[in-house]
């Protein structure tokens, strides 16, 4: 079961329902992962960042985790279900 954190950007400028994405992640991953929100002095396997834009460069560094997995959109959506998915990642 990967270990997986979510860190959520964009309230200034959300063009998406962030939260719903979210949902819609952790409900089709939920046999592979295990999500919380993120912590710093914590190790994750995954830190799944939820943005409202594509602007924000900002990757979280201080917190520690194996892979990222960026999602901008709702077309982002399924690309890090997929992501979550795969056995190469964690």
């Amino acid at each position: 079961m990967k270990q997986c954190a979510v860190k959520f950007c964009g309230g200034c400028n959300p063009g998406y329902d962030r939260g719903a994405a979210y949902r819609r992640i952790k409900e089709e991953t939920k046999e592979t992962a295990v999500f919380e929100i993120a912590e710093a002095g914590k190790h994750y396997d995954v830190l799944l960042i939820i943005r409202g834009c594509t602007q924000c460069p900002y990757l979280y560094e201080e917190i520690n985790a194996d892979q990222r997995i960026i999602c901008t959109s709702p077309g982002g959506v399924q690309d890090a279900i997929d992501q979550l998915g795969r056995p190469d990642i964690c």
